[in-house]
């Protein structure tokens, strides 16, 4: 299964000592190429090297270049491709190469990430800290709400749909959910940032933006990155089995997003946007 690797472990229980076969979460780096000017005057630079769970790789990218502002469809995009060692198999799908369409306007000296971007932290390094201004493309509604009750299923079905969190115990989640409570996707990755991409991506392909009628849960904490790609989506409703930081509050009062943390199956805290929660 790609995304996880087997590895041989010793296991030490009380005083006793065994060998056996283990299974971890695949961390793996990706290079970002991208070219992109007009058809007589194409550039080709290298945009990003991030840290990633391989599997989604197309819409993690497609996620990223469209939540950085790169992209504003997924028409801008006219190929995508890995580019690595054909010889050796575990290098292969380590350099992307993407297309970008002649129309785009592509200014990538204000937003390049030439280093080594590590996979817990999608914002760390960006070359100009007004990034984090970056206005969403979408504008959210007032007027999706949901039930309480539905609210408190979520955390057990996010726990089911966990296949690499189940196997390895190291994989970060997001599920996007519909107004009935049912999990629509659920993407993971070592990185939670990743795992947000790779669902934005998957959407922006599938030309469901803005997702205006749907909710957001994270596996872990909720960081101002991860609320400024939801925002980005136009996501009213945004989740965490964990903690918000202070950033992210921040950022889900001044846009009105509905922002919940500490989501368990009887209770919840609500930090801002608390109209959209019906209680019966």
């Amino acid at each position: 299964m790609k995304g996880i690797k087997n590895i041989r472990i010793k296991r030490i229980e009380k005083n006793n000592t065994s060998e056996k076969s283990d299974v971890v979460i695949q961390e793996s780096p990706l290079q970002i190429i991208v070219a992109y000017g007009e058809v007589n005057n194409r550039k080709k630079e290298t945009l990003s090297v991030t840290m990633r769970t391989p599997g989604s790789d197309f819409e993690m990218v497609t996620g990223f270049l469209f939540c950085e502002g790169f992209i504003q469809s997924a028409s801008d995009i006219l190929s995508m491709r890995f580019i690595g060692n054909p010889v050796d198999i575990t290098l292969q799908e380590n350099t992307m190469l993407v297309e970008i369409a002649a129309h785009v306007s592509f200014n990538i000296e204000n937003k390049k990430r030439n280093f080594l971007s590590a996979a817990s932290c999608g914002f760390c390094g960006k070359t100009n800290a007004d990034m984090i201004n970056q206005q969403a493309f979408i504008p959210l509604t007032n007027t999706f709400k949901i039930n309480v009750e539905c609210l408190y299923h979520l955390p057990e079905l996010l726990n089911r749909s966990q296949n690499l969190f189940t196997q390895t115990g190291g994989a970060h989640a997001v599920a996007l959910i519909n107004a009935e409570g049912n999990i629509i996707y659920t993407r993971e990755d070592v990185g939670r940032h990743n795992a947000m991409d790779k669902l934005v991506g998957t959407m922006l392909k599938k030309k469901l933006l803005p997702l205006n009628n749907y909710i957001v849960l994270f596996s872990g904490r909720l960081s101002y990155e991860l609320l400024q790609k939801s925002l980005i989506a136009g996501i009213p409703i945004v989740c965490a089995i964990g903690a918000p930081s202070s950033l992210a509050i921040e950022m889900a009062e001044d846009n009105g997003i509905t922002l919940i943390g500490f989501l368990k199956n009887d209770s919840f805290n609500i930090y801002c946007g608390a109209e959209r929660i019906i209680q019966s």
